[in-house]
């Protein structure tokens, strides 16, 4: 099965390299690519049964590059240093899903599954589901790339996100401030099922952290570090709903 890896730490691909060598033997890789540009290129030029895709890359996701090389249909295995990403994964029907560092018997279990039976419609959704309670769980963090690492803050500490461009400012509730190169929407789905809202097309806040709401044509949030948010009109109802019960 002819096989491509993308993922932008050298060391991470090197290591999956080996891996898929002395424990899966029906596997061919044909390419290691360390960029998003790359990685697509090479799907496309070999057309690769078996996608293994690193999530988190400069410039580019791993859910991007399976956009971008949809029409070639490869099966796709995600491998990442985080969990959040888990329901994204199912819910774009991904074959996989390996947290590093990867352990041996994981991997086979996941290109065993690729040979197999497609899991149904109701085994997805039971999937998705104890993965959201998981994350809805207070000890979950949130991964937030540095220079040379990440940053991992408890979802519980951050307040609020706000959206600058193709930047995000993530504000957290000991008054450090985190400003990474993601779009909102990116923590959006990530974060939708962990208790933050997307209050305007500028914000997505921790809604245990609002601690007053002054209504008007959208109205306004008072979150816990003092700021006050807009909420758009379309979002007004949806709000109300989470946090009063008004229909």
């Amino acid at each position: 099965m002819k096989t491509i890896i993308i993922d932008d730490e050298k060391r991470s691909a090197d290591n999956l390299r080996i891996l898929i060598s002395e424990n899966c033997p029906q596997l061919e890789v044909v390419a290691i690519c360390h960029d998003a540009k790359e990685g697509i290129e090479a799907v496309r030029q070999l057309k690769p049964a078996l996608l293994f895709l690193d999530i988190q890359m400069p410039f580019a996701d791993g859910f991007s590059i399976m956009e971008e090389v949809k029409e070639i249909n490869p099966h796709v295995i995600f491998t990442t240093a985080f969990s959040e990403y888990a329901v994204k994964a199912f819910r774009v029907e991904a074959s996989g899903y390996l947290l590093k560092p990867i352990d041996p018997s994981e991997l086979r279990d996941a290109v065993e599954r690729i040979k197999a039976k497609p899991i149904g419609r109701d085994e997805i959704l039971n999937r998705i589901e104890a993965i959201e309670n998981g994350l809805r769980n207070k000890s979950a963090k949130l991964a937030i790339q540095g220079v040379e690492g990440y940053f991992l803050v408890d979802y519980a500490d951050v307040v609020r996100l706000e959206a600058s461009s193709n930047y995000t400012h993530i504000f957290c509730k000991n008054g450090k401030k985190h400003t990474v190169a993601r779009v909102l929407k990116d923590f959006e789905e990530q974060l939708s099922c962990a208790g933050f809202f997307r209050s305007h097309s500028s914000h997505l806040i921790n809604l245990s952290h609002a601690v007053r709401y002054i209504r008007g044509d959208g109205g306004y949030l008072f979150m816990s570090d003092g700021e006050q948010i807009e909420v758009s009109r379309s979002k007004k109802k949806e709000l109300l709903r989470l946090l009063l019960g008004e229909e």
